[in-house]
């Protein structure tokens, strides 16, 4: 049984890779919760940056819970996995790639092995199972790794300052409230350094995006920054088989 199954729309929750997602765009007061009064944080000049390095690799971790209401009116109750990826950014060439592992911890800890990458030149995003060779073209709006996004947007709202030890490290923290009327929706929150490398990121909400109904937790840590991409081939090059055996959905979808 595929871990990937249960978690198609968690990649939309990814699209907050890094927790630095700013497009430009106009977001509103997208990042404040109605009818909250919000507390009064101080936030420090030089906070809301952008991540310093054109190129890097960077690993996560996650640890995601899942209750799902639905799988296409056929799944219910709780899934439980852990993920780890290997994640590139080439903001030079403005290119994604990860290597995703997934461990459904049920009991029979069943393991599963994706590689995303998205190039600009495409109007899609290749998701590839590498244990089954199957392919599919996945619409960028459901993968939206926001490969051109590097700094912290004016929408997100900063929520304090915290240090690990003996203050051997330091992070800014900030929040977003993503509306009900968006298919996903809940609080995010994410964390940098002063240098603006990710530290960590958490969701908890809903989503019902690839036409299943979840409520996601989910915590990441982001370890192993690393400038520059060695053997970048790796990352970016699609597989000979994804030409001839593309899938037209899904391979998670029931036939």
């Amino acid at each position: 049984m595929s871990a990937y199954k249960f978690l198609g729309a968690f990649v939309c929750i990814a699209a907050l890779a890094l927790g630095i997602s700013a497009d430009g765009h106009d977001r509103g007061d997208m990042g404040r919760p109605m009818g909250m009064p919000l507390p009064e944080v101080e936030e420090p000049e030089g906070a809301r940056c952008c991540l310093p390095d054109d190129q890097f690799r960077v690993l996560k971790g996650s640890m995601v819970s899942s209750t799902r209401t639905g799988f296409f009116g056929k799944l219910s109750g709780p899934t439980k996995i852990f993920e780890y990826s290997d994640n590139v950014y080439d903001y030079t060439n403005n290119k994604f790639a990860s290597y995703i592992t997934r461990v459904l911890l049920d009991g029979s800890f069943y393991e599963e092995h994706v590689q995303v990458i998205e190039n600009p030149d495409e109007d899609f995003v290749w998701v590839i199972n590498l244990d089954e060779m199957k392919c599919m073209k996945g619409k960028k709006e459901e993968y939206p790794f926001r490969i051109g996004e590097r700094c912290v947007p004016d929408y997100a709202m900063y929520s304090g300052a915290f240090y690990l030890g003996k203050e051997e490290f330091t992070a800014n923290e900030f929040y977003q409230i993503i509306p009900e009327d968006m298919s996903t929706s809940g609080l995010f929150t994410f964390s940098v350094s002063p240098d603006c490398i990710p530290h960590s990121e958490n969701f908890v909400g809903k989503t019902d995006s690839w036409g299943m109904s979840q409520i996601l937790t989910v915590s990441s840590t982001f370890t192993n920054y690393t400038v520059g991409i060695d053997m970048p081939e790796k990352y970016f090059t699609v597989p000979d088989y994804c030409r001839y055996m593309e899938e037209s959905k899904p391979w998670w979808m029931p036939v």
